[in-house]
């Protein structure tokens, strides 16, 4: 095992060296100019002189395409099959000086780790710079997220206050108007005419209650009971709460498998989550409602944003598109484009990532695909 890996290791250091733009700048070429070298007369000692120098320039090719490594193979293998032409009797055929013939191939072997060094100190410099603008372009994309998290959060915050205010002052006056029903109700016979429309009255009030519940829920959202948790635990929960009515619509809800890394852990209130998630999906149903057919899909991965973990929910319809000019609003509180909506259904999913330092986007897919929401959390537990 151990003998195994190490030849393996010594392959992925040979691969580089061996590689095709390397056979063919500098090794065929190198022995190129050795056969011409062996095939020249002795008595043409300035071409001999030519082919004695133009070993550099494989040798040189080598170090620029492969670094240190690179050039110093070539140049070891120019040095030795240039040595039986350069000072064995039986084929020496280079008529020039001993000595001089002995500088250039110590020559080739300097020039080699020379570039070679130069080339590959460019090389790390290179790769050191793009990994700073990689990190500053994620820092960018972090800090405008967070900046607009935060203005999406302000307004959320002060539009919080006024709907928890009129909110309050809805539900105080319906109390006393649903009791009031309620007394008027005991005392109308239940044959008579009256007590149908009394009925439909009583009707009206819980259903303007129960708005006026989904402002306060907006506005003053309960606190997260925040716990470690598996993102893919609650798709799954999620998943079985919706596929009745998917059934039903005709659509078909489907869980990616993911095969790579395992998505981490997040801190996370399982309810608000749910509660989140299965908003997005029952928007997702009732968008590929009537169609007869349709697909929900979710997905759980690992992602890196701005230099951090988060773990990631995708959730994907092929229902119509979203127009472009909804997409920027569709967060925003009271903007619907249902018929009878409040418009805050996905300001409140909104809340709830924000709640638990996360990013909610909308996106809709390519060549009419669909729409897909992304739910990303930070990875990690509580330190707290």
């Amino acid at each position: 095992m151990g003998e195994k890996r190490l030849l393996n290791g010594w392959a992925d250091e040979l691969r580089p060296v061996f590689s095709p733009r390397m056979v063919l700048v500098a090794w065929i070429p190198c022995l190129l100019i050795t056969i011409l070298h062996y095939r020249t007369l002795v008595e043409y000692a300035w071409a001999h002189d030519v082919l004695r120098r133009l070993y550099y320039l494989p040798i040189l090719f080598a170090a620029f395409s492969g670094g240190v490594r690179g050039g110093i193979s070539v140049s070891v293998f120019a040095s030795f099959i240039y040595f039986p032409h350069a000072f064995l009797s039986l084929v020496a055929r280079d008529p020039g000086d001993a000595l001089e013939k002995g500088l250039e191939i110590l020559l080739y072997n300097i020039v080699a780790v020379v570039a070679g060094l130069l080339v590959d100190r460019e090389r790390r410099e290179r790769e050191k710079q793009e990994r700073l603008a990689r990190k500053l372009s994620e820092a960018l994309e972090e800090q405008h997220r967070i900046e607009s998290q935060l203005i999406r959060t302000g307004r959320l915050g002060a539009l919080g206050e006024l709907t928890a205010g009129i909110a309050h002052e809805i539900k105080n006056p319906l109390h006393t108007m649903k009791g009031t029903a309620e007394i008027l109700r005991d005392a109308i016979a239940p044959e008579a005419p009256e007590r149908r429309m009394l009925d439909l009255h009583m009707e009206e009030i819980d259903r303007l209650a129960q708005t006026a519940e989904r402002f306060l829920t907006f506005a003053r959202p309960a606190p997260s009971d925040r716990r470690p948790l598996d993102l893919r635990e609650v798709v799954n929960r999620v998943a079985s709460l919706v596929e009745t009515q998917a059934r039903r619509e005709g659509v078909t809800t489907v869980i990616d498998r993911y095969d790579g890394a395992e998505p981490p852990a997040v801190m996370g209130d399982a309810d608000q989550l749910t509660q989140l998630l299965l908003n997005i999906a029952l928007n997702g149903v009732q968008a590929m409602a009537g169609r007869g057919s349709g697909t929900l899909s979710f997905s759980v991965f690992p992602e890196r944003q701005g230099g951090k973990g988060y773990s990631c929910v995708a959730l994907r319809n092929d229902g119509p598109e979203i127009p472009e000019d909804h997409l920027e609003r569709i967060f925003d509180p009271f903007y619907t484009t249902k018929d009878g909506g409040t418009g805050l259904g996905l300001s409140i999913c909104s809340r709830i990532a924000d709640q638990h330092d996360g990013l909610l986007s909308v996106r809709n897919l390519p060549e009419g695909g669909g729409v897909e929401f992304t739910l990303a959390l930070p990875a990690g537990r509580d330190d707290a």
